[in-house]
């Protein structure tokens, strides 16, 4: 392709002439005039094979150098670009400008800056008189793609430029720049014999002249003046910041004269590197000849092109061309490579996430924009780094100093550190401040990185041999300062080992960071401060505390590690104080690792919180600490005849709890708690525990590892009581009362409980989508070595929503894991009974429902809302044609759930009872069932009544209460998703004579084949456009057939698309 020809206006393409057409390639142009006299020889520069020429080393030898030829990508006159990696053609192979294509068709921007040089050039050799334009930019702006492609146009209109490429040594070696200058105008400019030019080139000093060398640029001048009196020229510097003092006093020297010259000079600066000739290009500058021009970023249109190209012409989406241009600030070396990272990653030109899925803390995971975000901020960091590295000392160490600090380091601090005044680091905070390196520094003296990336990178230049010493100096000055521990503990933690003689100062750093993290909720930071501290070996009461400190924060997230740090600590401590604070956190360590079952957290086992609270219960000196001890050992099963002793206990704390009006203590509120859960258990009136569960939910929210107990009961009573709403608020803050970090707050035992908690009380209120998310979520959480235990109960609960869709076999299969260990629990068996009830096992079924009320009455649980194993055993029975024995199981059932008094359980006992009356009987029990669940949230028990209802009517011969029943059942089932009722409600709707019609109206199973595509496609993160090309439709078609499902789902958009789907996946 023609330089220059792809985007450029018409009248500035110069085509080649043909071979041997002397007269086209030396014909007029009308934007240079005249073509000069030069000769082939003197018309080849940049952008011709390459000349090798002999240049002076320090050493007085000579080396080859290609100073003028064409250099590579990445390099200029032979100097590597220093954003040279960012537009190499293997790393960016279809965005950054191409040598042939020229830089005009890829950046419009330029294409202003490009014409305003040549009209300086056309100026400069039609008599208006030289001049000079200085270009400042910023790094990654692609000047030097701009100065290549106005030296190769100058040179084809016959003008014979010469390209200076600085490199940053050059500023240290005299007249360096101008060696090159002479080579270039030796080769160019010059007749053939003459070697004035090299002449002057060896005659050159390699030590700066004592007398500014101004005899010298005369002499050179006088040389030039003929020279470009023959034909006009121009001459072209890039990096122009690192040229050498005395070559910059020449160009100095040369532009005062350059209007009695046909010439131009272009000097490319670039802002934010190093500056060593500031007052000399500023000379330059000022002078009434010299002209300055700045390179803009790309805009967004410009950038959609880039990245339109870079894709083969495949049309990007707005957001992300937007995007891309927002992050990398319209830079288009950084915007390059970003592409170039989303090209090899083979990611398309659209937002959304990189895969489908979630992370393991049940977030999405990392979507395009993050994963943009994030790499661009890495290019940038990565560019402004090596600019750093071109940095004087001192600049380079303040940043470094910075870096250890992290963003709001005190400038006093770091002055401090680096053994200076801060009044003495201003020269070095403006030059970090100009490369992009740190913010302006704000009021008050703070200094913040640009990016945390910036920060990471910078941290990551310090040798690996200081970074300790450093880390340990700074951490001493932060103490020193009063800094807070946990700033203090940051620097220990990046420190793999300490002197000896640091260990006791370190370790009482640690140790209050952790208690002041911990106390703001982060126990994941918590853990890594006290495990920091444990590796320097401290004294056997130090250790004590740590291990305390370690156990405390694993409580939440590792039950199973808390207590073996736990226990460590109570053979090693003695202070009775510190003895009981241990033995509580054992104490939830106990319970909350046998949380992998309801049974197991509202009756966990009881003797070990027993025998722990003896211990210290005499010597505990907090009566609350007390208190809460035998909250926790309350909660055990009772043992046989106790009943009556624990509901004098519940009378006696409730008495205690009411002469406090105000101000009741944790303690109060954790027994408050347990005797709840303990009257739920054994299946009392509902509004005796909700009173109690009111009153230890009252004040502020609770924290702590003994909120996760209290929070616990209380989601479970009151979704056992049918306040399904509450249930669910509470669970949702169950999290958020035992936050482990800002970055996770999410994973840890408490997030798994909360997703079942969700899971089942979503299962109890008809949401069967919603359901199956939870639980899902809760499987991913449960995953990580530490939760093991959890599985059982994630299990259970995702295989008790598979036997209400109907999926036995999958069902089935997680039961088998879950029933597979030696502590099985009663749940896991009563979901396995109904599972095998199902599939045509009713001799199965009653052997586990009898199994898991045996355990369940060990236990002490007694309420049916937990598990009617009494009305699945009396089903059981009923089928194997025993009813005379499932009778008196439906009594008990029945009278359990009245006393309970929750409507739902009621409501199920009813139907259950129902099932051995005769036709007037079994209608009388349904009609109250239906009656009861209608004034509960319980859609799933209401549907199931209603159908049964229908079933009953149309055996006692009346068809039409048949029918109207089995549709309002049949309509409330296709809400919750329930398809396995859908269909056996239809069946029965057609056998009592109602009419044929479509079953689903609406809900996932009445969507047609080409919504369900779409809606799959829109819930995995596909844009329209995306999911039209890749099934060969319009867009038009696919926001349609959108809009069609969006209606039968009952959503108002694709955010609901992947909740709602999920119950027929």
């Amino acid at each position: 392709m023609e330089i220059g020809s792809c985007g450029t206006p018409p009248q500035w393409r110069n085509k080649e002439p043909a071979a041997g057409d002397t007269a086209d390639r030396r014909a007029p142009h009308p934007d240079f005039g005249p073509p000069c006299a030069a000769s082939d020889r003197g018309a080849r520069a940049v952008g011709t094979e390459p000349q090798a020429h002999d240049r002076p080393r320090g050493d007085g030898g000579r080396e080859r150098t290609c100073p003028t030829a064409a250099a590579p990508r990445g390099a200029v006159g032979g100097v590597p670009d220093d954003n040279r990696a960012a537009r190499s053609p293997r790393r960016v192979s279809r965005c950054g400008p191409r040598w042939g294509e020229g830089i005009a068709s890829v950046e419009p921007e330029r294409v202003s800056e490009l014409s305003d040089l040549l009209a300086h050039a056309r100026a400069s050799r039609t008599g208006a008189g030289g001049r000079a334009v200085i270009i400042r930019t910023a790094s990654g702006m692609w000047c030097r793609e701009l100065l290549v492609e106005f030296t190769e146009r100058q040179r084809r209109a016959g003008a014979a430029p010469v390209l200076v490429s600085c490199q940053h040594r050059d500023a240290r070696e005299p007249f360096a720049a101008l060696r090159q200058l002479l080579t270039g105008l030796g080769d160019a400019t010059q007749p053939a014999g003459d070697d004035r030019f090299d002449e002057l080139r060896r005659a050159l000093p390699h030590t700066a002249p004592e007398d500014h060398g101004r005899p010298l640029f005369d002499e050179l001048y006088e040389v030039l003046l003929p020279a470009v009196r023959r034909c006009p020229r121009v001459i072209v510097v890039d990096h122009a910041q690192w040229m050498d003092d005395a070559s910059l006093r020449w160009f100095a020297h040369l532009v005062r004269r350059l209007t009695r010259l046909p010439l131009l000079v272009v000097l490319g600066v670039r802002v934010d590197d190093d500056l060593p000739a500031r007052d000399a290009l500023d000379d330059i500058g000022a002078q009434a000849a010299c002209h300055e021009s700045t390179l803009r970023p790309l805009s967004v249109h410009s950038a959609g092109e880039l990245v339109q190209r870079a894709y083969a012409g495949r049309v990007p989406e707005d957001p992300f061309v937007r995007l891309c241009h927002h992050v990398t600030g319209g830079v288009p070396a950084y915007l390059a490579r970003l592409i170039d990272t989303q090209l090899q990653a083979g990611l398309p030109p659209e937002l959304g996430p990189i895969r489908s899925g979630v992370h393991l803390d049940g977030r999405p995971r990392q979507t395009r924009a993050d994963h943009i975000r994030r790499i661009a901020a890495r290019i940038e960091a990565a560019a402004v780094t090596t600019r750093l590295a071109r940095q004087p000392e001192r600049v380079r160490a303040l940043a470094q100093t910075t870096a250890l600090f992290g963003d709001g380091a005190d400038l006093d601090i770091v002055a401090d550190l680096m053994g200076t005044g801060p009044d003495r680091l201003d020269g070095p905070l403006a030059e970090l401040v100009r490369v992009g390196v740190l913010r302006g520094t704000p009021p008050g003296g703070r200094l913040s990185f640009r990016t945390p990336e910036l920060r990471d990178a910078v941290h990551d230049t310090i040798p690996e041999t200081l970074l300790r010493d450093r880390h340990v100096r700074a951490a001493r000055r932060l103490g020193d300062y009063g800094a807070p521990p946990t700033r203090v503990a940051e620097h220990l933690l990046r420190i793999d080992t300490l002197h000896v003689d640091d260990h006791a100062w370190a370790g009482a750093v640690l140790y209050e960071a952790g208690r002041a993290a911990l106390a703001a909720g982060a126990t994941l930071r918590c853990a890594e401060y006290a495990r920091r501290a444990l590796r320097d070996d401290p004294a056997a009461e130090h250790r004590a505390r740590l291990l305390v400190l370690l156990g405390r924060a694993e409580v939440p997230t590792a039950p199973e590690a808390a207590a073996r740090h736990l226990e460590e600590a109570l053979r090693l401590l003695t202070d009775p104080a510190e003895r009981a604070e241990a033995v509580l956190e054992l104490c939830h360590a106990h319970v909350l690792r046998q949380g992998d079952s309801v049974e197991a957290v509202m009756r966990p086992a009881r003797d070990a919180a027993a025998r722990l609270g003896e211990l210290v219960e005499r010597d505990c000196p907090d009566p609350d600490v007390r208190l809460r001890l035998r909250a926790i050992a309350h909660l055990g099963g009772p043992a046989a005849g106790t009943e009556v002793r624990s509901e004098r206990a519940a009378r006696s704390g409730l008495d205690h709890a009411a002469a406090e009006v105000t101000g009741v203590t944790a303690g109060e509120r954790e027994l408050l708690a347990a005797f709840a859960s303990d009257s739920a258990c054994r299946a009392e009136p509902s509004g005796i525990a909700l009173d109690l569960i009111e009153r230890a939910l009252a004040g502020e929210p609770p924290r702590g590892s003994a909120s996760a107990l209290l929070l616990l009961r209380s989601v479970v009573v009151l979704a056992w009581a049918g306040r399904l709403d509450e249930a669910r608020a509470w669970a949702g803050s169950l999290t958020a009362a035992i936050p482990i970090g800002p970055a996770h707050s999410r994973i840890g035992l408490p997030a798994v409980v909360a997703h079942c908690l969700c899971a089942d009380i979503a299962l109890r209120a008809g949401n069967l989508a919603e359901a199956l998310a939870e639980a899902r979520t809760a499987g991913r959480l449960a995953r990580g070595p530490e939760l093991s235990a959890l599985t059982q109960l994630t299990r259970v609960q995702l295989a008790r929503i598979r036997v209400v869709l109907g999926q036995y076999d999958a069902a089935t299969t997680m039961l088998r894991g879950a029933l597979g260990v030696p502590r099985a629990r009663a749940t896991a068996l009563g979901v396995r009974a109904r599972c095998r009830h199902a599939a045509g096992d009713p001799r199965g079924a009653l052997a586990d429902h009898l199994e898991c009320g045996r355990r369940l009455t060990e236990l002490g649980i007694a309420n049916p809302a937990l598990s009617d194993w009494r009305g699945g055993a009396g089903l059981a029975l009923v089928d194997l044609d025993r009813r005379t024995e499932a009778a008196p199981l439906f009594e008990e059932g029945l009278e359990l759930a009245r006393r309970w008094g929750a409507p739902a359980p009621i409501g199920e006992a009813l139907r259950n009872r129902a099932r051995i009356e005769g036709p007037r009987g079994a209608i009388r029990l349904l009609e109250e069932s239906v009656a009861v669940l209608e004034q509960s949230g319980a859609r799933l028990q209401l549907a199931e009544s209603l159908v049964e209802s229908g079933r009953v009517y149309a055996l006692a011969g009346q068809p039409a209460a048949a029918r109207l029943a089995l549709r309002r059942g049949m309509g409330l089932a296709q809400e919750c998703g329930w398809d396995l009722l859908v269909e056996r409600a239809h069946k029965d709707l057609l056998a009592c004579g109602g009419r044929l019609r479509r079953t689903s109206l609406s809900g996932p199973g009445s969507l047609t084949p080409s919504e369900r595509q779409i809606a799959e496609l829109a819930a995995a993160g596909h844009t329209n456009r995306a999911i039209a090309e890749s099934l060969c439709v319009t867009r038009g078609t696919v926001e349609v057939h959108l809009t069609h499902v969006y209606r039968k789902l009952g959503i108002s958009g694709r955010t609901a698309l992947s909740t709602r789907l999920a119950s027929t996946q």
